[in-house]
């Protein structure tokens, strides 16, 4: 890593220290030769981008996924009995409000 810093600082070329910096900021050890360090980062970042958008394409898939009939029917019905459950807790709330409000 010192050697990577160091030699980061004794290059004048703007552009490769930039390179040598991406590379170490993916913990890619530079090589000392810009066209071969430019092409590790062209693949490493290309290996990324492919990473990412497996990751996306994976969560779309899991998202539009569709459940079966089954799961659908529990979950309305689990939905239901909850809306039921509150409206009657709801309901005895109004009603403690007319008892203690007198309304």
């Amino acid at each position: 890593m010192v050697a990577a810093i160091s030699a980061i600082h004794s290059y004048s070329d703007p552009e490769y220290q930039r390179i040598l910096q991406e590379l170490m900021r993916l913990g890619i050890s530079p090589s000392g030769n810009k066209n071969a360090d430019k092409t590790k980062l062209e693949q490493a970042k290309a290996e990324l981008i492919q990473k990412i958008q497996n990751k996306q394409q994976e969560e779309q898939k899991q998202a539009l996924q569709v459940q079966p009939i089954e799961a659908v029917q529990d979950n309305q019905s689990v939905s239901r009995s909850e809306m039921e459950e509150q409206r009657l807790g709801a309901m005895n709330i109004a009603e403690l409000n007319r008892l203690y409000f007198g309304i």
